[in-house]
């Protein structure tokens, strides 16, 4: 009886061990399909130094009378009755936004300069800072180790001559061409009247920085030379044929033009985008799905972020807060689109 209670107990301890055992391996290959699922939806933050490769230096009131404010994805989802000027549309959204916490403009020249350049010095960041020379150099003056001047370039607004433009370049310290936004009057990138522009900046070595794509809802009803078919990215074409080695970037990445852009970054290895307005823009499981797509096609290495900051200084930390939740990136590649992309193209130190 004794050796039948002792058998028993054998068996008994054997079961339990083996059912132990399994309870260990299912613990275990569950807690590695935990890590494997957690890294797989999001990597650690990126927390150094950033490079935000599309700024400005604008007037608070270029937006409308300030203060005004903007929405997270709100341009996606526009109910309009075209009963209404458009115009009229538009202000009364960015006066009376819809969502609970707007980004909302100071009210001042000055305030917008000092809450721009105050969050760039909070978050670590150099950004490429375009608009009028004057208000650029101006934001340069109060913060020369932290802006990179680039020049806004438009054929109707700015009459600059080549010579006004080599003297600025030279004499003045600005780096880039651009933002550039003929497109809003018509003008395309291939235009022929941009031929002396893009000579200039392939014989002086300037970067030229591109809008593409994405502007604000209603865009021809605002701009009367706007039309959505000028912002192809094929429009880049025959500037990057004819200048080889011109140091391009197309801003706002020309959403939502994927397939063209995709076809233009194979072809064109020189080519960059940044990320520009789309983290205010569109929707986030939009803009996750576009950058997605260009990370899953290759091109990680030749995305910059940009946050297109106008009047609202609080986008500026938005955007680096998107490109960090986004749980498709990696460690590396969120370092890349923040900050090394950017010193590549730049050849910064």
């Amino acid at each position: 009886m004794d050796k039948c209670r002792g058998n028993v107990a054998s068996v008994a301890l054997s079961i339990a061990m083996q059912v132990a055992a399994r309870h260990v391996t299912f613990v275990f290959l569950l807690a590695s399909a935990v890590l494997a699922q957690g890294a797989a939806s999001g990597s650690a933050p990126y927390t150094g130094p950033i490079i935000d490769v599309h700024l400005h230096a604008f007037a608070v009131n270029v937006q409308g009378p300030p203060p005004v404010g903007v929405c997270v994805g709100e341009a996606a989802n526009l109910a309009f009755d075209a009963q209404r000027p458009w115009p009229e549309t538009l202000i009364n959204l960015v006066k009376k936004p819809h969502c609970a916490k707007p980004f909302w403009s100071p009210t001042t020249d000055e305030a917008l300069r000092v809450q721009t350049l105050a969050e760039m010095k909070r978050l670590h960041i150099v950004g490429v800072v375009s608009g009028p020379p004057e208000r650029v150099l101006d934001y340069l003056s109060h913060a020369p180790n932290s802006v990179i001047p680039g020049l806004e370039f438009n054929m109707n607004r700015f009459k600059y001559t080549l010579l006004d433009l080599q003297k600025l370049f030279e004499r003045d310290g600005f780096k880039v061409l651009g933002e550039v936004t003929d497109q809003y009057d018509g003008i395309a990138p291939d235009d022929a009247r941009f031929d002396d522009i893009r000579r200039f900046a392939a014989e002086h070595d300037v970067p030229v920085a591109i809008h593409l794509g994405v502007g604000p809802p209603g865009a021809p009803y605002i701009s009367a030379g706007y039309r959505a078919h000028l912002h192809s990215p094929f429009s880049l074409e025959k500037m990057l044929v004819r200048h080889p080695h011109l140091r391009v970037y197309a801003m706002h990445a020309a959403w939502p033009m994927l397939d063209e852009l995709k076809a233009m970054l194979y072809s064109y290895p020189q080519l960059y985008v940044d990320t520009g307005s789309l983290q205010m823009a569109l929707t986030r499981t939009e803009y996750y799905s576009f950058l997605k797509n260009l990370v899953d096609a290759g091109f990680v290495d030749r995305i910059m972020y940009g946050t297109d900051q106008i009047v609202w200084p609080g986008l500026i930390a938005e955007g680096i807060h998107a490109i960090n939740d986004a749980p498709f990136l990696t460690a590396a590649q969120k370092q890349d689109i923040l900050h090394d992309n950017a010193v590549r193209f730049f050849r910064l130190k």
